[in-house]
């Protein structure tokens, strides 16, 4: 229901509208794959690096404009929360959010070609996967969100395309390094997509649509939830692991365990219960955003300190 009259030249509806509070969900991956690009011994382009950085928040900010486009279209988005809504709301049409995420989607794609003609053919190949995906994760008709797949989408296009993305743009070569590191930061943005549609589990079973929410219930989208924030720390004692067992040289630094310090934080949001927290399920989405961040910033860190302790020791 509609709580004021449109006002498409208000700054604070457009910021409503492409949730920056998100962003960090796909900064954080550029930002670590510049930070393994140093910590294999190679200097940064700082112009491409801002390049990557607009790209992926362009694309973004597209991608969170249709959803709410083609969500209100099929009668998803009904309610009114703090953290979205500005169609709901009433503050813009479907038809002002759907132009607007085409003027993103351009910007984005130019970032992008700027970056095909100064770093080759591998940009052009990771930007048309991750614009496809973005595209068919919540287009008209069928789309990947509404068939079960939009955790996948997201794994793919927020995660591991834009850290191989980005180390490639600064390195100009393949490597397992940026693809296995990808892995513990896309699980918190996963998560994100995971928290809003855990809250929205019961309007879009009622509307046939199938998000993973919907498919493992409210126990099994608990557990979900829970896999997801512990899953990364896993990891990355795994990574540590694997470099000394299997002597793998520079490829986990001792400095990766420092993200240890957000355990505690990832561990308060897995209580979370859906029947006795639903005041912090409404919010949920934008607490494991902050969450994401913080484990993102420690990981990069990470990188950057064990790059300069190598070189001391």
């Amino acid at each position: 229901m509609a709580e004021t009259k449109q006002d498409i030249w208000s700054l604070k509806t457009w910021l409503l509208a492409v949730r920056p509070w998100a962003f960090s969900a796909s900064i954080a991956p550029v930002v670590l794959g510049m930070a393994l690009a140093v910590y294999s011994g190679h200097k940064i382009n700082w112009l491409l690096f801002v390049l990557s950085v607009a790209g992926v928040v362009c694309f973004h900010a597209a991608a969170n404009l249709l959803n709410d486009c083609f969500d209100h279209m099929r009668g998803l988005d009904t309610e009114v929360y703090s953290t979205s809504g500005a169609i709901v709301r009433g503050l813009l049409d479907e038809r002002h959010v759907f132009r607007a995420a085409l003027v993103f989607l351009g910007a984005g794609t130019a970032c992008g070609l700027i970056l095909v003609y100064a770093c080759g053919w591998m940009v052009l190949l990771l930007g048309a996967l991750g614009t496809l995906l973005v595209l068919a994760y919540t287009r008209a008709g069928v789309c990947l969100k509404y068939a079960g797949l939009g955790d996948l989408a997201i794994f793919i296009s927020f995660g591991i395309l834009p850290v191989l993305g980005s180390y490639w743009v600064q390195v100009r070569e393949l490597s397992w390094l940026p693809v296995m590191w990808s892995l513990p930061v896309v699980s918190y943005t996963v998560a994100i997509l995971h928290a809003n549609n855990w809250r929205d589990m019961s309007t879009d079973t009622a509307k046939s649509c199938r998000t993973m929410a919907s498919m493992l219930g409210p126990r099994g989208s608990g557990i979900y939830y829970t896999i997801l924030l512990t899953g990364p720390f896993v990891l990355v004692v795994a990574y540590l692991a694997l470099e000394f067992i299997a002597n793998r040289p520079h490829f986990s630094p001792l400095t990766s365990l420092l993200v240890l310090v957000s355990l505690p934080m990832a561990v308060k949001l897995t209580k979370v219960h859906r029947d006795k927290d639903a005041a912090l399920l409404l919010v949920l989405d934008a607490k494991t955003a902050q969450m994401g961040l913080v484990f993102a910033v420690l990981l990069t860190i990470a990188f950057l300190t064990g790059r300069l302790l190598e070189k001391f020791i």
